[in-house]
């Protein structure tokens, strides 16, 4: 066996070992491992670009000086790895002592070959390699070395990804660990009306489920026009601190949140000269205010004898949990206080009492879904950021005549196929991406050549070619094929992710609009009708693809802002007031509000803020007229208008399909754009949908 056969069989082997790890710092010393192995080169390193620094930094080596190692950057173009970062293409120097600006890495070296880490078009770093000896290295070993150097980048890519989507992962669990603590916590102390035991159960619930030894309730008095704090309950605290203290407006960390409105974390109260001690070597404290209605009715607070005990997600929690206890003290308050005026307040109790009762469901309403939401947007945050990064035009279809493309260049042969397994049945596929062109005349194929697609462990498919000729596919190319199929499973790997991605991305977005229109039995189905509607319209006007799918997150979600409208308002079958107009109509604000948040959906967003424009200028909540208006908006908007005439509400019953085509034809050119109108009444006898009855 040749040497560059046997190379090739070290580098397929290579790939497959190297795509096999997902760990980050083990893959790094795996690569130089197998640097050593293939090319029998003892002094490799793996640089990566710092988008930090913006530069390469060296992050595995074997055979570099350490002090090089621990403090090497090298800017874009500077020296041999720097300039093939820069360039993307692989650099041999027989003699590093001639080339300007040369870094030693390696003790005497003489020799150096650097090839770019490669994903796509962008490059993430270099693999780089020096010797003793002048000339050491040929262009066959740069050859092989660039192909190594693409591998490690695939495999690089994946168990970045991995560690990302683990790291989401993670935070998302923790997310809805406090979540489901936090409700249990609230609901706990929203049912203890006596404010004295109140007290003593916010301390003991901090203790058991917030893991807090130390912490205070300081309540907000008044006392000759002067404001101050006073410990009204202590856990761990020094008894004559909590007998005989009174903190003032800036006075020490509980003063300053009071003054500031906003939670404060000390790392280390030695550093702070305005430290108030009240626990015996206190070193850490934090502090939230306690906020009923935007006004500051005390402040909790939480020390350790520990410098750095808490962090910031401690400060978070923290300040979540002080809402929900100043809630429960406030309608603590409110119960003690209306104890005590019973006998001369007699006759206006039941209006303060259902006053309370009406506060505490809003915030009960509102806690849950909030909470809710919440879990959603999260969820959605995490798939658009998880799609952000694994996806760079990765169409299947693309990817798979791309690598037949590729292989025809490299390979001599007369037909390349690419036959996908079916994961489900366990049956290939036809041929996903022939390379030779459908109108050539058939030929008689003398040789075949067919290698798997295996990922990991799973096969996902076969990489086939065929020649005329008897012998096209020898050793040599049975081993470049083999290293090609490697590289070739994993894009096709990773476009089928993608694929999945999308479609889960629909599904969730899907959700969240049932999750709505669940609320309300007369509008279930609204959001994916009228989402319906409007796709046969833009498909009508021959709007493009990115149009189309705008239309399609918009659809689902135009009425998403309606979320935050009290239901006596949405479902009210009298006449509204100018009032709840008025909160009708900020319902386009609220679901921009919602929406911010998720990048993925900011052309969707646009579309939900202003699908109640009017064509002549009379809409909300910005008066765009005509053109103004996004297309995909106006489109949004006659699909709403007909599904809302022709559906059943509590306030009237549905419009007859006629009589509704017919409204839309006279506000064509009013309300709604003429053209839109036109492209909407050709397609609604085929698309339409009668809405069940509630």
């Amino acid at each position: 066996m040749s040497e560059t056969v046997r190379r090739l069989a070290a580098l397929h082997e290579a790939a497959r070992a190297m795509n096999s790890i997902l760990d980050l710092d083990q893959l790094l010393d795996r690569i130089l491992s197998l640097v050593e192995e293939v090319f029998d080169l003892h002094s490799c390193a793996v640089l990566l670009h710092d988008e930090e620094r913006q530069a390469l930094t060296i992050r595995a080596a074997r055979g570099y000086r350490p002090e090089v190692v621990n403090t090497f950057r090298a800017l874009p173009g500077q020296g041999v790895t720097g300039r093939v970062f820069q360039q993307g293409q692989a650099l041999l120097v027989d003699d590093v002592t001639t080339w300007p600006g040369y870094v030693e890495g390696v003790a005497g070296a003489r020799s150096e070959m650097a090839a770019p880490l490669r994903i796509g078009d962008s490059v993430i770093g270099v693999l780089d390699a020096e010797s003793p000896r002048p000339s050491a290295f040929e262009e066959a070993d740069l050859d092989l070395f660039r192909i190594f150097a693409n591998q490690a980048a695939t495999a690089l890519r994946n168990a970045r990804l991995l560690g990302q989507l683990e790291q989401r992962s993670r935070e998302l669990e923790r997310r809805v660990r406090e979540l489901t603590l936090l409700e249990e916590l609230g609901r706990q102390m929203n049912s203890n009306l006596d404010i004295d035991s109140l007290l003593q159960q916010v301390l003991q619930l901090a203790r058991q489920a917030l893991h807090f030894d130390h912490c205070a309730v300081l309540l907000k008095e008044e006392q000759d026009g002067q404001v101050f704090l006073r410990i009204r309950a202590a856990l761990g605290y020094r008894e004559e601190v909590v007998r005989g203290v009174q903190i003032r407006p800036g006075e020490g960390v509980t003063g300053r949140v009071l003054h500031t409105g906003r939670p404060l974390l000390v790392p280390d109260v030695k550093q702070n000269g305005s430290y108030i001690e009240g626990v015996a070597g206190g070193r850490c404290e934090m502090a939230a205010p306690l906020v009923v209605r935007d006004r500051i009715i005390g402040v909790i607070d939480a020390e350790s004898t520990q410098p750095h005990a808490f962090g910031e997600d401690s400060l978070r929690l923290f300040t979540t949990f002080a809402a929900w206890a100043a809630v429960a003290l406030h309608n603590a308050d409110i119960h003690t206080r209306l104890e005590r005026q019973q006998e001369r307040l007699r006759q206006k109790v039941e209006q303060i009492d259902s006053m309370n009762r009406q506060l505490q469901e809003h915030a009960e309403r509102i806690e849950t879904t909030n909470r809710d939401l919440q879990h959603r947007l999260e969820e959605l945050a995490m798939l658009q950021e998880a799609s952000r990064v694994i996806t760079s035009s990765l169409d299947l279809n693309k990817t798979l005549q791309a690598i037949a493309s590729m292989t025809g260049e490299i390979i001599e042969s007369s037909h390349c196929a690419i036959r996908l397994l079916d994961d489900e049945r366990q049956r290939f596929l036809s041929d996903a991406a022939p390379a030779a062109a459908a109108s050539e005349p058939l030929q008689v194929m003398r040789s075949r050549l067919s290698v798997p697609l295996q990922v990991g462990e799973r096969i996902i498919g076969s990489f086939e070619l065929a020649s005329d000729r008897e012998d096209a596919f020898g050793e040599s190319a049975r081993r470049v094929v083999q290293v090609l199929a490697a590289q070739a499973a994993i894009a096709i790997e990773n476009a089928r992710l993608f694929a999945n991605t999308q479609e889960t991305y629909y599904e969730t977005i899907r959700s969240l609009a049932q999750a709505l229109e669940a609320r309300d039995a007369y509008t279930r189905g609204h959001s994916e009708r009228v989402t319906r509607y409007a796709l046969a319209t833009a498909e009508a006007l021959g709007l493009p693809a990115r149009a189309r799918r705008i239309i399609r997150y918009a659809g689902l979600l135009h009425d998403i802002g309606k979320i935050g409208i009290s239901d006596s308002i949405l479902n009210k079958s009298l006449s509204l007031t100018e009032q709840e107009w008025r909160a009708i109509r900020s319902h386009p604000l609220f679901g921009d509000t919602i929406l911010e948040p998720l990048k993925f959906l900011s052309d969707a967003q646009h579309i939900v803020l202003h699908h109640h424009e009017r064509w002549d200028g009379s809409g909300y909540p910005d008066g765009l007229r005509g053109e103004q208006i996004p297309i995909e908006a106006r489109v949004v908007a006659v699909a709403d208008a007909y599904d809302a005439m022709t559906s059943h509400r509590p306030y009237r019953r549905a419009m007859a399909h006629g009589q509704a085509l017919a409204e839309l034809r006279q506000a064509a050119g009013v309300q709604f754009d003429p053209r839109v109108v036109e492209a909407f009444l050709s397609v609604i006898e085929r698309v339409r949908v009668v809405p069940a009855e509630p």
